[in-house]
């Protein structure tokens, strides 16, 4: 049984890229993550929970220095690179979101990059010949909890014509579980590239970026897809 945990970075209404990024972990590799999760923040003095907002301006880490974060970070990619199956994002941009969703409620650019990613994700099993679920684990504060769980609905709904590994859909607290911590990590992270670049103390998160690590574009004929099918259901 794999669980992907998930988060999103820069999915307000003002942002022009949002992504959802994390990685996918067996049991074991989570209990590993955890263990060394826990080890590293407090070997570099960081307080339980790890939020990236934090190092922001106004955030209760926006005293760290570079070199501190750069040493702290340097360690955290090695415990996220050596316990992951893989680590996974999606980015959509607000221009290719309107593009395809254009009067479709449903879904907010967050809910249609967690079902681009669900998609791929699912595809990628199938071609590797796993067949067990994938579950899916997200934050329990987050915005937009109610349109992920319209996308999971429709993905459950292809499976029979189209299967995609999809499994259960939860939600928990980024300040309990050091996964979706380092989901959070991860997302910042390809946010953050796509935006800019790493630096000032960010960039060793350039390592997670290696051969167990997917970036899942924009796909017009998929989204198109989808678009069409909430179309039809809206006027059902």
């Amino acid at each position: 049984m794999l669980t992907c945990y998930l988060d999103e970075s820069g999915t307000d209404n003002n942002s022009t890229v949002a992504v959802v990024g994390g990685l996918i972990l067996k049991k074991s590799e989570f209990f590993w993550l955890d263990h060394g999760w826990r080890k590293c923040l407090a070997r570099h003095g960081i307080p339980w929970p790890l939020h990236m907002k934090e190092f922001g301006e106004h955030g209760e880490l926006k005293d760290v220095r570079s070199e501190r974060r750069r040493a702290l970070f340097s360690d955290l990619v090695k415990v996220i690179n050596d316990n992951k199956s893989c680590s996974v994002a999606c980015s959509l941009d607000s221009e290719q979101y309107q593009k395809t969703f254009a009067g479709v409620d449903q879904l907010s650019m967050y809910g249609a990059s967690f079902l681009l990613l669900a998609m791929v994700n699912g595809t990628a099993a199938q071609i590797e010949g796993h067949k067990s679920p994938i579950a899916y684990l997200l934050d329990k504060g987050n915005t937009y909890k109610h349109e992920v769980l319209a996308a999971h609905s429709i993905l459950l709904d292809s499976n029979d014509s189209y299967p995609l590994n999809i499994g259960t859909l939860g939600f928990d607290s980024d300040d309990e579980l050091s996964a979706l911590q380092a989901a959070d990590v991860v997302s910042w992270g390809v946010r953050r590239k796509l935006a800019s670049e790493l630096r000032s103390g960010f960039e060793p998160l350039a390592d997670l970026f290696n051969d167990l690590h997917t970036e899942i574009r924009y796909q017009e004929e998929w989204m198109k897809s989808v678009a069409d099918t909430l179309k039809i259901r809206a006027k059902g």
